[in-house]
């Protein structure tokens, strides 16, 4: 035992290569064992690069339409109950996807009236103050 831990790494403490070596003989493994418990994920993957796909056909969607459009498709979805827009944030940030900020042009910003007092700021500033 001792020469098997020289040869593993020579600092290693004699109870830990006992430890490693007792737990080989019963279980047959010298890792560590998987972990278990806590929480599982909401999302698999597949679920994930769908909510992906709905942002690269729509980038104007907001995060409300995405979660209705999940509560309502009974097939992909079908095990979702209910999910948190700062849920659905967290997967498009995980895949950096990003969204057009959506908001509402003033309705003159391009008539004739404003194009013609451009115009004239341009060419003669003076004018307009």
């Amino acid at each position: 035992m001792a020469e098997a831990g020289r040869r593993v790494q020579p600092n290693v403490p004699r109870s830990t290569v006992s430890s490693i070596i007792q737990t080989f003989r019963r279980e047959n493994r010298i890792g560590r064992q998987p972990q278990v418990g806590g929480r599982r994920k909401l999302l698999n993957e597949q679920q994930e690069r769908e909510i992906c796909n709905m942002v690269i056909a729509n980038n104007a969607i907001t995060l409300r339409q995405i979660r209705n459009a999940i509560l309502l498709d009974n097939v992909m979805f079908q095990n979702i109950n209910s999910i948190s827009i700062s849920t659905i944030d967290r997967v498009l940030k995980k895949h950096q996807m990003t969204m057009k900020q959506i908001y509402r042009v003033p309705f003159e910003r391009n008539s004739d009236r404003v194009k013609e007092l451009r115009y004239q700021y341009v060419h003669n500033p003076a004018l307009c103050d």
